[in-house]
């Protein structure tokens, strides 16, 4: 019996996966800081929104604080110091003169214990460098990052990014250094004019108000105490006397015999509470993190800490900001009066009353809504 022959159809390949997204953020986080670690959390609240499928790298100075703080984030997240600690370790602590090592080390390894992130690194979807103020003239060492980010641009084509950076201040050399790097980067967003005009980046808003775009509550549900004190107790550019003298003007008229203070980067922030104010209420990092910050409408605040003054104002509360004795102290707070919070700015040592603006909480949930702009622009979410 003769068989008919039938023709064989090879089946269809099946379509190709597309290749899974690495995002790779750049961060100061796990010190820990609250307002770098906020802004640190919020990047990742987006990601989780946009692409919870990529592999997301964060690489900071303290990755094993900064895994736990984050661990509760993006479902891929990792965390590594690989170019923290490229740029760390330098022998002369000076980004320009180490730049062509950090670059020689980019292109070409040879350094074993970081080779393995470094050769990594060329596989990454892209670089972000997030926002804060820690890049400037106050850390000239860490600089070095910017060198690593702008050297993969440029040898390897992956795409870098910056947003939110206040680099104040910054010397005129490491001015046009820096210019010459970010030249690199596909998007360069400062926060404050000052910075913008310094390497001509765009200007834009503290990465901060991303905070107030998502769905993580930034303050603590409890109506929380009238009057709040959170003076830094690090790197301090004034006397503990001046310190104490401003605190207990600002205690000598308030409303309720105790103030709360609140502690954004421990140990030192609890620093002055003993001396002013031995029964107050204590806000550690942990409750705050947790918990959120104690601020809103009607408070008075006193605080040193430029992202306490910008999200107590986005509350609603009144408050005055404290700088030291240098002009370079006050330029953070000046970006923030700018944007409309109607805060007072004294130096340490005196006192005026807090004030506020009582339109800048609507003016800040309109900032929030541009940085969600600029993060839905940078990660647009992965259609399903």
């Amino acid at each position: 019996m003769r068989r008919s022959l039938q023709r064989r159809r090879t089946p269809p390949e099946p379509p190709r996966p597309l290749p899974t997204p690495i995002l790779y953020l750049v961060s100061p986080a796990g010190h820990p800081n609250f307002g770098e670690e906020l802004i640190t959390r919020a990047w990742l609240d987006i990601l989780t929104e946009t692409h919870p499928d990529a592999e997301v790298w964060l690489d900071c100075p303290h990755p094993g604080r900064a895994a736990h703080l984050f661990r509760r984030t993006h479902p891929r997240l990792h965390v590594t110091s690989t170019l923290w600690e490229l740029a760390r370790s330098s022998s002369s602590n000076d980004p320009i003169v180490d730049a062509e090592r950090i670059a020689r080390h980019v292109r070409d390894l040879g350094t074993p214990r970081i080779d393995p992130g470094l050769l990594a690194l060329r596989e990454v979807t892209s670089v972000h460098l997030l926002g804060g103020g820690h890049f400037s003239d106050l850390l000239p060492g860490d600089l070095g990052v910017i060198a690593a980010v702008a050297a993969l641009q440029r040898e390897f084509g992956v795409p870098a990014r910056a947003t939110g950076l206040g680099l104040l201040p910054l010397s005129d050399e490491r001015t046009g250094w820096l210019r010459e790097q970010f030249s690199e980067f596909e998007l360069v967003e400062l926060r404050d004019h000052g910075s913008a005009e310094a390497v001509g980046g765009e200007i834009g808003l503290d990465d901060a108000f991303l905070a107030l775009s998502v769905g993580r509550p930034v303050y603590d549900d409890d109506f929380g105490p009238e009057n709040v004190v959170l003076m830094q107790g690090d790197d301090r550019p004034w006397s503990d006397a001046e310190a104490i003298r401003t605190i207990d003007d600002f205690l000598a008229v308030a409303r309720d015999e105790k103030a709360a203070f609140v502690e954004a980067v421990p140990p030192g922030d609890a620093r002055y509470m003993t001396d002013t104010c031995p029964g107050g209420r204590f806000y550690s990092f942990g409750n705050i993190w947790f918990d959120g910050l104690p601020a809103h409408q009607g408070q008075r605040w006193l605080t040193s800490r430029y992202h306490a003054h910008l999200l107590a104002a986005a509350a609603g509360a009144a408050g005055t900001a404290v700088v030291g004795p240098e002009p370079s102290d006050s330029y953070k707070h000046a970006s923030l009066l700018e944007l409309g919070t109607g805060w007072t700015v004294v130096p340490a040592g005196t006192f005026a009353e807090p004030t506020a603006d009582p339109d800048f909480p609507e003016r800040a949930r309109e900032h929030a809504a541009t940085k969600r702009r600029l993060a839905e622009m940078l990660y647009p979410a992965v259609q399903s």
